[in-house]
């Protein structure tokens, strides 16, 4: 059977080939067809059948949703065919179409962050900014990574620009930088600056992190997270099997807590 999903499989990656080149209507009809096959395996065996890209993922959908039984990581990409054809449909300026794609993704796994930060720039696509600061509170509980927190707050701060909080913007994107060393960061303070009429505006590293916490935005990914990772870069199971996961999960640990 694994055979089996790792042929099927290869049609989302022919068709996201095919995506890339312009050529959006094969593309999508060839996702669709990967769908129409993918979802009734999804379906078999009256499992909670769910696709995770990677183990911590697994685990966090275990803590979050409490569900412990009958629980299936089937190994297909349902996932991220929708993602794709979210995509197609951005392009082609179908926000709507987009954003029920992007849900339909998240039903085969309830934990893909990717889905999650594209609903959000769908919503900023379209000025929704309600909606994108909602869609932001509603992802940071499954946070848990430096790129990931570091793009929650580069996110962040382009809603407090909209909003004209230049301070907490700035702020936000100075301590994006300590988890990512992100271009986008770096420019939008430039541009923070050139608002302010002042080139050499800055905030201190103190005073950001203060501004943050004022607001009620938190610094750093949820303890239950941080406590999760610390479990699985310890597991026995994973150092054993895989020692370059563990290693990664303690160097994430490192850069996670320094605040």
């Amino acid at each position: 059977m694994r055979d089996n999903y790792t042929i099927l499989n290869q049609k989302v990656d022919n068709a996201n080939k095919m995506i890339l080149n312009h050529n959006y209507k094969d593309g999508k009809a060839l996702l669709l067809e990967y769908l129409k096959e993918a979802e009734q395996l999804y379906a078999k065996r009256g499992e909670l059948n769910y696709s995770f890209r990677n183990i911590t993922e697994f685990y966090i959908f275990i803590k979050l949703f409490k569900i412990y039984k009958n629980v299936s990581w089937i190994n297909l990409l349902g996932d991220e065919a929708y993602r794709i054809l979210a995509y197609v449909s951005v392009e082609e300026k179908k926000y709507d179409e987009a954003l029920m794609y992007l849900k339909r993704s998240l039903r085969y796994n309830p934990v893909n962050l990717n889905s999650f930060f594209e609903i959000v720039e769908v919503y900023k696509m379209t000025q929704d900014l309600t909606m994108m600061k909602k869609s932001l509170d509603d992802l940071y509980e499954y946070l848990y990574s430096p790129s990931l927190l570091s793009r929650y707050y580069r996110n962040l701060g382009f809603y407090y620009v909209e909003m004209k909080e230049y301070e907490l913007a700035f702020s936000l994107y100075l301590i994006s930088l300590d988890y990512d060393k992100n271009d986008f960061a770096l420019s939008e303070m430039v541009y923070i600056r050139k608002i302010l009429d002042d080139p050499k505006y800055i905030v201190s590293r103190e005073d950001a992190i203060k501004n943050i916490k004022k607001n009620g935005i938190k610094i750093g990914i949820s303890n239950r997270n941080i406590g999760l990772l610390k479990e699985l870069s310890t597991d026995p199971k994973i150092m054993e099997k895989n020692p370059n996961y563990a290693n990664k999960l303690k160097e994430d640990i490192k850069i996670l807590t320094k605040n």
